[in-house]
């Protein structure tokens, strides 16, 4: 795997998609995931896409009562799941060497960005036991390296190691989350916020004292009516 597997095109936009057969159901293995993925505007390696479909096969076989995701059909986990994690790499230049990712549930983001950037030092963070379990059982089987299971709710008093970078796949507001890092990230450190379209709305209320935009997306999943918004903050005092 090279430290930056995706491919996109040199003016930011998602390249490399092709149009999406309608109605074509896909039966589940690492190469109609490979396909589905390069639909979406990931294209990567063959070794990649199968350390992918293994953490697939992980959760599907672990997710018998929901607990771990509530999306159960292939097509629509490699869309909202796996591509929508992959695809954050187009607009990351360069991703902090040590991160955490709050509120991971299954490991989304955290596990795909692993897999596709090995070197970042990540730190999953979910306080639900069972999740808990599962990623630790996932790091294990995937045999992951320089990444952890922090198993407790994230607060300003919990989580008090210093790290570079904090993403999530954010349900609540963003000037919540900062006062859940305040301890943690560090000055010129940055945080990552995937948001739907409501962002814009989110935007007019959010304080975000402490920090500046440094970089904001809006964008849909190529092949895909999902819209998707991506915030990049970095914290300056």
């Amino acid at each position: 795997m090279t430290k930056k597997e995706t491919n996109f095109g040199k003016d930011g936009r998602i390249a490399g998609t092709r149009r999406k057969i309608a109605g074509k159901r896909y039966k589940p293995s690492p190469k109609s995931m490979g396909i589905l993925l390069k639909q979406h505007g990931v294209d990567l390696k063959p070794n990649t896409i199968d350390l992918l479909w293994k953490y697939h096969r992980l959760i599907h076989t672990n997710n018998q009562d929901g607990d771990l995701t509530r999306l159960r059909a292939f097509e629509t986990m490699v869309e909202r799941h796996y591509a929508d994690c992959c695809l954050l790499n187009a607009f990351v230049d360069n991703w902090p060497d040590r991160m955490i990712d709050i509120g991971t549930g299954a490991g989304f983001p955290g596990i795909p960005l692993k897999i596709v950037n090995p070197d970042i030092d990540f730190t999953l963070c979910e306080p639900r036991n069972v999740r808990v379990d599962f990623l630790n059982m996932a790091i294990q089987k995937l045999d992951l390296k320089n990444i952890n299971v922090f198993g407790h709710k994230i607060t300003s008093a919990s989580l008090d190691f210093p790290v570079k970078g904090v993403i999530t796949r954010a349900f609540e507001d963003i000037d919540k989350t900062l006062v859940r890092i305040q301890n943690s990230l560090e000055i010129g450190g940055r945080a990552f916020f995937m948001k739907g379209p409501a962002l814009k709305e989110e935007l007019k209320t959010q304080k975000l004292v402490g920090y500046e935009i440094e970089k904001l997306s809006w964008y849909n999943i190529p092949n895909s009516k999902q819209e998707r918004a991506f915030i990049e903050l970095r914290r300056v005092k």
